[in-house]
């Protein structure tokens, strides 16, 4: 829901990161409120391992935030990329630890931790970014039964919908450590619903299996912060930082690897430890949940699976509960999982919808099939899906006619086909390369253009759309457009008209 460009700062001379939110999605109230809170969660945080944010303002109707420019790269693409020693993985979630331990005593919970949201600098510093979804001390703003997460990362009682605590980024922090050490994700399954029930009901593979070489005392750690029950995990980030200090201690050469102190009972969650004042220093710094479920005639067969899914867990329940006596959470109902994926495959449908507004049409292709593997008989993803495939093929069409034009040397043919193929992509190379070669009799389809964004824009004037990002950020294209007719540059002119003129249809979809 973001776009981030890399920026200068005249004032202090320095690179800078912008981060807006996405044009379309800019009337979306939650969205701005989700933007403000990212901005104000990491303001009140100064640390070393959490991005810094320098400002939060307005321009033209548009939030804005202005942070550090961050170089290297973020855990995703090291997990897929880098080969790292066990001291560097541990190094890794220490400093996590670290950073979110800050966050915890100042009442901050990230709620969206992930590898995405983790970024290794060139010098080995870790920074946490997007506080998007954080809950401030307080703050009601998500409510009882709103699911908010990354699947794979999510505590069973964020699946469950219920209140996430510093409790919960002490579990996403555990399945980071454990993809780290073992090269996977604790919980993974061919569909999001599989994954949402297996952090329910099922314990993952134990570490020193998956990674043979793990040292005990970590995989205690692992282990304790994995656990389903809140009160049997750390209390809080600062907790597990003192217990993985330990463990790195015991894991040296002749210690025993045996985590010292290590509480095997469910023990009362505590206040976060405040940090001293030299372990903290500078201020600082998006969701969507997309599970599947599948429908039509397989219904009948994955209601049977379900069943016998449910009785399968609900035996590992009794024996794990009377006979190796260790508590377990309750089987949790098939219906929850199955609803979560309901409300995740439609947040995936409307981000296709957006996408498809936007004139992005291949990413609207690409999330709406995504949305289609995971309900394939969802008629809004079918809907978007149609829509984009007959923008592409229209584009498709317009860019042979194109070439055609200027293969047969016709130029009012090219300057004709040009404009229709920029009416449908404003920006696309070919239209812009043929257009530039027939300049001179481009200016008449140029006063078409801003024909075209006038109307556009009484249309979004009436619908009331004025006050919404989209509709300034089209008013500024279409003034740049209108001076570019003007000093002679019809062909620049007439991209800018036409991209006001789908910003001023945007803005009129979008209005508040």
């Amino acid at each position: 829901m973001g776009e981030v460009f890399h920026a200068h700062d005249p004032v202090l001379n320095r690179s800078v990161a912008i981060k807006r939110i996405t044009a379309g999605l800019d009337a979306d109230e939650m969205v701005r409120k989700r933007f403000q809170r990212e901005a104000q969660s990491a303001a009140l945080l100064s640390h070393p391992n959490i991005i810094t944010v320098y400002e939060l303002g307005l321009e033209g109707g548009q939030l804005f935030m202005a942070m550090e420019l961050l170089d290297g790269v973020d855990l995703k693409h090291a997990l897929a990329t880098r080969k790292m020693s066990l001291d560097e993985k541990v190094g890794v979630v220490q400093q996590i630890c670290e950073g979110l331990a800050f966050a915890h005593a100042h009442d901050i919970v990230h709620r969206d931790l992930k590898p995405a949201n983790i970024h290794i600098l060139p010098s080995g510093k870790v920074k946490i970014m997007d506080f998007g979804l954080a809950r401030l001390s307080g703050s009601e703003m998500t409510t009882t039964g709103m699911v908010m997460g990354t699947p794979h990362y999510m505590s069973p009682e964020q699946v469950r919908g219920q209140r996430a605590d510093a409790r919960s980024d002490v579990f996403a922090v555990g399945c980071l450590f454990y993809e780290l050490l073992a090269g996977r994700k604790p919980f993974d399954a061919e569909s999001m619903h599989g994954v949402l029930y297996k952090i329910m009901q099922e314990e993952p593979v134990p570490v020193r299996e998956a990674a043979p070489g793990t040292p005990e005392a970590l995989a205690q750690v692992v282990d304790r912060a994995l656990a389903k029950n809140p009160d049997q995990r750390f209390a809080s980030a600062g907790d597990m930082l003192v217990a993985l200090r330990q463990a790195r201690g015991a894991g040296a050469p002749g210690r025993g690897e045996t985590l010292p102190e290590r509480a095997s009972a469910a023990a009362p969650p505590r206040p976060a430890p405040r940090l001293a004042a030299g372990e903290h220093a500078a201020p600082s710094s998006r969701s969507s949940v997309p599970p599947t479920s599948p429908a039509g005639s397989r219904r009948m067969l994955l209601l049977g699976l379900a069943l016998g899914l449910l009785a399968v867990a609900g035996g590992a329940w009794v024996l794990r509960s009377y006979v190796l006596g260790r508590p377990a959470p309750s089987p949790t109902p098939a219906s929850e999982v199955g609803s979560l994926a309901r409300k995740a495959i439609a947040s995936q449908v409307e981000l296709a919808r957006h996408r498809l507004d936007a004139g992005s049409f291949e990413d609207a292709v690409r999330e709406a099939e995504q949305a289609l593997k995971l309900d394939p008989q969802n008629a809004a993803a079918r809907q978007v899906l149609r829509e984009a495939g007959v923008a592409l093929k229209a584009i498709d069409d317009a860019v042979a006619a194109v070439r055609s034009a200027v293969a047969a040397g016709d130029r009012e043919g090219v300057a004709g086909s040009a404009f229709d193929l920029m009416k449908l992509d404003p920006a696309h190379p070919e239209a812009e390369r043929a257009a530039t070669s027939v300049a001179p009799a481009f200016r008449p389809r140029a006063e078409e253009a801003r024909r075209l964004a006038q109307e556009a824009r009484r249309e979004a004037e009436r619908a009331g759309s004025e006050r919404t990002a989209a509709f300034a950020e089209a008013a500024r294209l279409d003034q740049k457009g209108e001076r570019e007719l003007q000093s002679g540059q019809p062909v620049a002119a007439a991209r800018h008209l036409l991209e006001a003129r789908l910003g001023y249809e945007r803005a009129r979809r979008a209005r508040p």
